[in-house]
């Protein structure tokens, strides 16, 4: 809302408050006056005392709140957003404030579903992150290498990639359909599924890929190019004003036209929206709705398990809903060994 980053990766988080009038004036208040904010005016609390982080940042950002509250008019409508208000903050705006609350988390949703153009240019960047991080995972997948060792191979050139700390991490777990690396060696025959997320610059790229640890068997071949087809066509299969859980049961039943997959099916989501969580809406889901809209910014993922795979396949790209059509943000091929 500010177009301010003001807790990015690995900096501790401190709490803010923004407050925005009908008429457009407004006053953000944070640890920090720094950066450029669309705020007419900005509040500040103490991080630290002589770089010692101070224990309390939600009291402290509740006592500049209520100094600033009381030169405030009265208002007869406060809109809130319920998901990141908290309770010490409410109570103080509440008691200075004699308005009707309303929750506008739905008007704030509606929002982020549409990404704007330099929005779309950061998921991008956190994108083209992951890639390159998937260009090293390759050269230490061998049997006898380290999950560890694998993540991060992956990390360090996502790091590189980015030119600053970031965020580089998933399902970096061998032989499994997800989870975090491990201390273990990877097994020759397994297929390593990797579902990798980049946070960059406060917006997230949730991407997968999976690769045969050696020589993969009729059936792992056979698997991947039938889910690499379904992902293939979700240009054609994503419209404005489409629902998520049309996608959802379409690839449910696509995976099923596989003989080995005919009583299995897609046993999770199909995908769902990228943002500034590596979950947003719309969901493409069995259970609940997603409607895709233009600006929309959804990651598709095609997936299948089984004892006989020796692990699973999933495969995952990004996509953005445009007036002409679907973009694939993801522009890397899919190859099951190298």
């Amino acid at each position: 809302m500010t177009g301010l980053l003001l807790s990015a990766y690995p900096a501790f988080y401190f709490p803010s408050l923004l407050y925005l009038e009908t008429d457009g004036r407004s006053w953000l208040a944070a640890t920090t006056d720094e950066g450029d904010a669309v705020v007419d005016e900005r509040v500040v609390y103490p991080s630290h005392v002589l770089y010692t982080m101070n224990p309390d940042p939600m009291r402290l950002l509740n006592a500049v709140v209520a100094q600033k509250l009381r030169g405030c008019r009265g208002i007869s409508r406060l809109g809130w957003q319920q998901e990141a208000m908290p309770k010490l903050l409410a109570d103080t705006v509440a008691d200075v404030l004699d308005s009707a609350w309303i929750g506008i988390d739905d008007l704030l949703m509606a929002q982020q579903i549409k990404k704007d153009a330099d929005e779309v240019a950061l998921l991008q960047k956190a994108i083209d992150i992951n890639l390159c991080a998937y260009d090293r995972v390759q050269t230490a997948i061998a049997p006898g290498a380290n999950e560890l060792d694998v993540l991060t191979a992956g990390q360090q050139v996502a790091l590189r990639s980015a030119g600053e700390v970031i965020h580089h991490g998933g399902d970096y777990q061998c032989g499994q359909l997800g989870g975090p690396a491990r201390d273990r060696a990877i097994q020759d025959g397994e297929l390593y599924i990797i579902d990798a997320q980049t946070t960059y610059r406060g917006y997230w790229s949730d991407l997968c890929r999976t690769f045969a640890v050696g020589d993969p068997t009729d059936l792992q071949a056979s698997v991947y190019d039938h889910l690499k087809a379904i992902l293939e066509d979700v240009s054609n299969l994503v419209k404005p004003g489409g629902r998520g859980t049309a996608l959802w049961q379409a690839i449910d039943a696509r995976i099923r036209e596989h003989p080995h997959l005919s009583d299995i099916g897609l046993i999770h989501h199909a995908g769902h929206g990228v943002g500034i969580r590596a979950h947003e809406p719309p969901d493409l889901n069995r259970d609940r709705e997603g409607i895709f809209e233009i600006g929309t910014v959804f990651s598709c993922e095609p997936g299948a398990y089984s004892q006989a795979l020796n692990g699973g396949i999933r495969l995952e790209n990004t996509f953005l809903v445009t007036e002409n059509g679907v973009q694939n943000l993801t522009d890397y091929p899919m190859v099951l060994k190298q």
